[in-house]
């Protein structure tokens, strides 16, 4: 639990630090308001696998995109809201209208709320309508830009982070909730493996009934949510420590080097060693 804090605390205190703009300048936000940057990108574009040093909340507000991130390939467009962990690399290959987005980066009080109802660390994404519905709503502000709009935009922000959890969660709160436990089980044991049958009599679920929850809801199987967490801790280590690979290999609950290597490329699209390189 302390661990859990500590990370929590540090995203607080990375969300409080001076912001780049998209136009190279730097801003301090005061820590009740999130920072917003507003971007366009080139039709038919591209932008390869890069990182994050702070979390961010995205909504798209016009064209689409591929994005490869956590091991897997999403198309976003302005139905999208999506959260790219700090960290985590990711790419993204803009279609024939590009894209405009709206990144925002958490002041302490929403990224608390990302944190605690959201699967965070499995760089979620949600598409609905009521999102595009919302994001329509973000532009429109933002083009009239008087007095109200900066509060505007803010309670719109927290609008469309409460349609995600309601997107990711769908019809069945139970689930949600069984997700929610697998996932703080299978955290709490720090990279050590944890059959899906052993998570199961912890949590008094089925295996196909938490399976199912997890492909709806994260969009991986419990076996590649481990794989996931066991690598973003083995990516943690690389990044804070200098510790030979193959002791990072060791600790994070692997067989050998090897079997980092082959993990960590499936998730992140590089090796260990390319990834301490970048960090």
């Amino acid at each position: 639990m302390n661990q859990a804090l500590d990370v929590l605390d540090s995203r607080r205190a990375a969300s409080q630090q001076p912001v780049r703009r998209y136009d190279g300048s730097m801003t301090d936000e005061p820590s009740h308001s999130a920072s917003l940057c507003y971007r366009t990108y080139a039709a038919n574009s591209s932008i390869a696998s890069h990182i994050h040093a702070t979390p961010s909340l995205t909504v798209v507000l016009g064209g689409g995109y591929e994005e490869t991130i956590g091991g897997r390939v999403a198309v976003q467009d302005c139905r999208s809201a999506l959260i790219c962990p700090e960290g985590l690399p990711h790419a993204q290959r803009f279609g024939a209208d590009g894209a405009r987005k709206i990144i925002v980066t958490p002041a302490a009080d929403l990224l608390d709320y990302l944190v605690t109802t959201l699967p965070f660390r499995a760089a979620p994404a949600a598409r609905s309508t009521p999102i595009r519905e919302l994001a329509a709503r973000i532009d429109a502000e933002r083009r009239t830009n008087d007095a109200f709009s900066r509060g505007a935009i803010a309670g719109l922000i927290w609008q469309v982070a409460a349609e995600m959890g309601r997107d990711l969660a769908g019809a069945s709160v139970p689930t949600s909730v069984i997700v929610r436990r697998a996932c703080a089980v299978i955290d709490a044991v720090q990279g050590q493996v944890i059959s899906v049958a052993a998570l199961c009599r912890v949590i008094d679920c089925h295996p196909a009934t938490l399976t199912r929850a997890f492909r709806r809801e994260l969009g991986c199987t419990p076996g590649e949510y481990q794989r996931r967490s066991r690598v973003q801790k083995a990516a943690d280590m690389l990044k804070a420590t200098r510790l030979p690979i193959a002791q990072v290999a060791a600790d994070c609950g692997f067989c050998d080097q090897a079997h980092l290597a082959r993990s960590f490329h499936a998730v992140l699209g590089c090796s260990p060693s390319e990834y301490r390189k970048r960090a």
